[in-house]
C-alpha cells in the first residue's frame, strides 16, 4: 500500500517545511542541497557554461578527464557530490556523426561517474537535442529516435533533462518511460530582439517557413501587437530524401513589408533559403531569418551567405565558433540568462513556465 505520508517524509520536502516554520525563512534556499554546476569537456557550450556559472554566482565543478590510446576514455567529477543538487551542461556538437555520438557518450558517461557519487538528483541541460526531429515514422519500420537520448540520460542515472524549444514537444509528453523532459519557449527571446531593432510594426511581416511553424508565428506577431501581420510558406518535402523540400506557395501577401522569418533549426538552411527568394519573388523589402537551433550542417553556410539576408540571428544553443565567424550579418541572442534562470528555478522549487508567459 502507498504510503500517505511520503511527500511529507521526502527529505527536501520535510526539510523545506521546518525551514519555513523558521523566523529566518525568507533568507534560506528552498532545497537544502547545495548546488554544483558540471560542463563536459567537448561540445559547442563552453563558453555558454562559463557565463551560466557567472549569472548563478558561482562556478563549474572541476572535471577529470582521461584519454587511451586504445579510443577509451575516463571522465569523472574531481569533487564529492554527495546530496548534492547537480545540474551538467552538455551540447553534443553536430556535423558529423563521430562528433555528434562522442560527445553523446561524453555526457551520458559523466552523468553515469556523478549518480555513483550519491547526489540528490542529477539535471542535464542540453539546449539542442540530437534526433529531435525524427519524431515520428513517415515510412514503415522506421523508429521514432526522439526519445532515444532520453532514454539513455535515464538509465545513466539523469533525474529530468532540460532543453530548449523542442521540434514537436507533443511526442514526448505521451512517452512513459522517459525522465520528466523541461521544454523551455525561447519565443520571448525572439520577440526582445526583435524589439531591439525598432522597427515600424505597422510593415512588419512574421512568416511561417512550414505550415507545421504557423502556431509559432502567430504567437511571435500577437506578442508583438501585429496578429494579423502573418505570411504562411507551404513547402512539399520529399521524406525518401533527407534535407531537400520545394516552395509551393505564399500564403498572404509580403509585397511592401520586412520580413522576419523565424525557425527553431537553421540546418542545411535550404529552408531558408527557398523562404528568402519567395519572399523577394513576391515583393518583400527586407528578409530576416532568425533560428534557435543553427545546426549549419554541410553546406549550410554556403546557403546562407549566397542570398541577401538583411540580419541572421541565431540563439547560441548548439552555435559553433567557427560558424560565429562565418555568416554574414550574424548577430547571437544569448540563452545564457534563461537557462541560469530554469536552473535557479528548479533548483529553488519555483515554475518555469512562468520564466516565458508569466505562469499561465
Amino acid at each position: 500500500m502507498e504510503n500517505p505520508f511520503r511527500y511529507f517524509l521526502h527529505p527536501i520536502n520535510l526539510c523545506a517545511r521546518i525551514r519555513i516554520s523558521m523566523p529566518h525563512a525568507k533568507h534560506l534556499s528552498v532545497n537544502p542541497y547545495p548546488l554544483k554546476l558540471y560542463a563536459t569537456p567537448s561540445g559547442t557550450h563552453c563558453a555558454l557554461a562559463k557565463r551560466v556559472a557567472k549569472l548563478l554566482d558561482t562556478e563549474l565543478s572541476p572535471v577529470s578527464y582521461k584519454l587511451f590510446k586504445n579510443g577509451e576514455f575516463l571522465i569523472h567529477h574531481a569533487e564529492s557530490v554527495r546530496d548534492r543538487d547537480v545540474y551538467v551542461i552538455g551540447q553534443p556538437r553536430f556535423g558529423s556523426k563521430e562528433e555528434l555520438a562522442y560527445d553523446l557518450d561524453e555526457i551520458t558517461s559523466l552523468v553515469f561517474a556523478l549518480k555513483q557519487g550519491e547526489p540528490a538528483r542529477v539535471t542535464v541541460i542540453m539546449p539542442s537535442l540530437p534526433y529531435a526531429r525524427q519524431d515520428r515514422a513517415s515510412n514503415h519500420r522506421e523508429p521514432v529516435l526522439s526519445q532515444k537520448i532520453p532514454m539513455q540520460l535515464q538509465m545513466a542515472g539523469a533525474y529530468r533533462l532540460v532543453v530548449l524549444k523542442l521540434h514537436n514537444p507533443s511526442s514526448y509528453n505521451a512517452h512513459p518511460l522517459s525522465i520528466p523532459i523541461v521544454d523551455a519557449d525561447t519565443t520571448d527571446l525572439i520577440v526582445e530582439h526583435i524589439k531591439s531593432k525598432k522597427f515600424d510594426l505597422k510593415k512588419l511581416m512574421i512568416v511561417a517557413p512550414d505550415l507545421g511553424a504557423a502556431g509559432s508565428a502567430r504567437k511571435i506577431a500577437g506578442e508583438l501587437g501585429i496578429p494579423g501581420n502573418i505570411v504562411i510558406l507551404n513547402k512539399l518535402r520529399d521524406h525518401k530524401k533527407a534535407n531537400q523540400n520545394k516552395i509551393m506557395e505564399v500564403i498572404g501577401d509580403p509585397a511592401g513589408y520586412d520580413c522576419v522569418v523565424p525557425d527553431d533549426i537553421a540546418d542545411t538552411c535550404g529552408t531558408a533559403v527557398n523562404c528568402f527568394k519567395a519572399l523577394k519573388d513576391n515583393g518583400a523589402k527586407k528578409v530576416y531569418l532568425a533560428a534557435t537551433h543553427a545546426i549549419l550542417s554541410g553546406e549550410a553556410v554556403k546557403n546562407l551567405n549566397s542570398v541577401a539576408f538583411s540580419g541572421v540571428w541565431f540563439t547560441d544553443s548548439c552555435l559553433s565558433e567557427e560558424s560565429k565567424k562565418r555568416v554574414k550579418k550574424l548577430e547571437v541572442i544569448s540563452t545564457g540568462k534563461l537557462i541560469a534562470q530554469l536552473i535557479d528555478n528548479l533548483h529553488n522549487g519555483k515554475s518555469v513556465t512562468a520564466l516565458w508567459h508569466s505562469g499561465k
